[in-house]
């Protein structure tokens, strides 16, 4: 497909900003978790995981080397 690289696992970033919410937020629970590929992320290239939250839901990223979005997800915690 002419890519530079090998393509980071999409599923696989989203387990990544999943396990973010768990690092952060211990004990909590996911109530509801969705994410969206926006870009291939390549393996020679840093990839970033960042996560905030926003009206009462958490907002997710990986973003690469060039601080493009790859993968965005929004999680809620169950009450």
């Amino acid at each position: 497909e002419g890519y530079p690289g090998l393509i980071v696992h999409g599923p696989l970033q989203a387990t990544w900003l999943a396990d973010l919410v768990r690092r952060h937020r211990p004990g909590a629970k996911l109530r509801q978790f969705s994410f969206r590929g926006r870009r291939p992320a390549f393996h020679q290239n840093q990839l970033r995981v960042l996560g905030w939250q926003e009206q009462g839901r958490l907002m997710l990223e990986t973003r690469d080397h060039e601080g493009a979005v790859c993968m965005s997800a929004e999680a809620e915690l169950a009450a």
